[in-house]
């Protein structure tokens, strides 16, 4: 059911999740609880999801660094969003590629050994 509503909507707002959860006789926040779990459920129109790596290795080279850049860049609110809505921000404790750290993915796709310059392009672009 909830991907029939990310289908039809682009992602499951709100109202939909209320409307889902009594239908199914549960509480919405356990149809919250199970978007959060699916990383292909949206809980927000987002269109960009930059997921970076905060494990030991990729802190080590300076992936904290990168993701204060992200912060003041996006402002994200509690869930990650950014101040504009389009750009969904999480981290994750390991990504398992170590051995090029530090690692991000946007949209899924892996990023390597990402330097400042290489993250400030890309933001630019995705924010065109």
């Amino acid at each position: 059911m909830l991907r029939e509503i990310q289908e039809a909507e682009g992602w499951i707002p709100m109202e939909a999740r209320e409307m889902a959860a009594e239908r199914l006789g549960v509480k919405p926040g356990v149809l919250s609880c199970i978007i959060r779990l699916y990383p292909d459920l949206k809980e927000a129109p987002y269109a960009h999801e930059i997921l970076i790596c905060t494990g030991e290795r990729c802190q080590n080279r300076d992936s904290r660094h990168l993701l204060d850049i992200l912060k003041k860049e996006l402002c994200p609110d509690k869930k990650g969003l950014s101040k504009d809505r389009k750009i969904l921000l999480i981290t994750r404790n390991c990504l398992k590629q170590c051995r090029t750290s530090p690692n991000l993915k946007i949209d899924g796709k892996l990023y390597p050994a990402m330097t400042e310059e290489k993250l400030k392009s890309l933001l630019a672009q995705l924010q065109s």
